[in-house]
């Protein structure tokens, strides 16, 4: 652990600002001194030193190691370059990068190049600010939204520390007599490129173990810069049941903000449109057999009749409004439309009422009279083999009129046609 402390203490923090001018002022010195060398100055992997370069031709890599007189990785003053690039406020320098890049440059180190190459009155202030105190980690606050037990969304308090090295998690569960029942997890944070990976531990029996695992994406900026963010999360649930679903975070300015938001009942309308019934549970049962996955396995075989093609025949008091066609794989159990021009953005199909009836339910655009459609029909149709189905719908037009009625499907099994 003091090793860890050391390692992150003497991490050199420069503005984005400041390492712009200097990785520019060392750019510029290097195409000066090999202006005559096409291919050094021509190819970025060449410049640096990785990939496919020439080691026998000059490179920053090289250059630099003759300074600091150990291995110098010129990716990672490439990789610097591209956060920097992609607009990461706070660059962090370790190891002999901390010095060799300001001596290339003529500079003892950062507060020397500071003071004499900084012009900005206030980018200036900041690099200082940087140098001469001793950095506090900024903690984070944030109120964490996901679809929860007993079909509602719970609240999480978030403080994030150690500029996102740990997390921790309250959990708020509203009582009847308005009081909170809260579970406390902890968390360690990874950063992948632009994804974040939290994985969590929580206090049983005495003792931390392990409970799941949060993703969120996180841009390529600082974490603590999003005012929302994204992600899912995976863990078992007060019932012991693995779980999954879908999170938003929410940026507080203060713990004070995220303990008053976290504490109200009140969920806002844009975040529960967003989470409401988005949640995935697996029962605590160990399966032996295929009918006993889950209470739908024993309509499987019926399942297995739905792929074939599709006519679904729309008629609305008694007047033909149009028609729908397409088709269900055998193999993935994919809808793809017929009708040529015709978009499927969502497609949903289950068997319902014990296995009885069957739903569709699509979103459509394009060439198309329909935007949404719901269609039901009873699955002993399929059972029978009958070509005549009946059944009824609901939706909305392209007028976004509401619309209702019977339907007469004709059903084709895999391997025939519709004429």
């Amino acid at each position: 652990m003091e090793n860890h402390k050391t390692q992150e203490n003497n991490t050199l923090l420069i503005t984005g600002h400041c390492f712009k001018v200097l990785i520019e002022m060392i750019l510029s010195q290097f195409k000066e001194e090999h202006k005559g060398n096409a291919a050094v100055v021509g190819r970025v992997s060449q410049i640096y030193g990785f990939g496919n370069y020439n080691a026998s031709l000059p490179n920053l890599g090289q250059e630099l190691e003759k300074l600091s007189g150990g291995f110098i990785n010129g990716k990672y003053l490439y990789d610097k370059q591209r956060e920097l690039q992609l607009g990461k406020p706070i660059i962090k320098l370790n190891g002999y990068y901390k010095t060799v890049l300001f001596q290339y440059v003529g500079y003892e180190g950062i507060a020397d190049f500071t003071n004499h190459i900084i012009k900005d009155v206030r980018e200036k202030e900041k690099q200082l600010e940087l140098i001469n105190k001793e950095i506090l980690e900024q903690t984070y606050y944030y109120v964490c939204y996901y679809y929860g037990e007993f079909k509602q969304i719970v609240k999480c308090q978030v403080v994030a520390l150690n500029d996102w090295k740990n997390i921790q998690y309250t959990y708020m569960y509203p009582q009847k007599d308005g009081t909170f029942r809260k579970f406390l997890a902890y968390g360690v944070a990874k950063r992948r490129a632009d994804i974040l990976h939290v994985r969590t531990k929580t206090l049983m029996d005495g003792k931390m173990v392990d409970g799941g695992e949060d993703i969120l994406y996180v841009g390529h900026t600082e974490p603590g810069t999003n005012a929302f963010m994204l992600g899912v999360f995976s863990a078992f649930d007060i019932s012991n049941r693995v779980v999954a679903g879908k999170i938003i975070l929410e940026k507080c300015n203060s713990d004070r903000e995220m303990i008053t938001k976290s504490m109200s009942r009140k969920i806002p309308a844009y975040i529960a449109q967003e989470l409401r019934n988005v949640r995935i549970e697996n029962d605590a049962v160990i399966p032996n057999d295929v009918l006993e996955i889950s209470a739908k396995s024993p309509y499987s075989m019926t399942y297995d009749k739905v792929p074939g093609q599709y006519c679904f025949t729309l008629i609305q008091n008694g007047k033909l409004i149009g028609d729908f066609k397409f088709t269900i794989n055998s193999d993935t159990f994919r809808i793809v439309p017929v009708n040529k021009g015709v978009l499927i953005n969502k497609d949903h199909f289950e068997l319902i009422q014990n296995g009885t009836v069957i739903h569709f339910s699509f979103q459509l655009t394009g060439i198309t009279l329909f935007t949404r459609l719901e269609v039901y029909f009873k699955t002993y149709y399929l059972n029978k083999g009958d070509r005549d189905i009946q059944g009824v719908f609901s939706g909305l037009d392209i007028e976004n009129r509401l619309i209702h009625g019977e339907v007469k499907m004709d059903f084709i099994p895999v391997g025939e046609t519709i004429n």
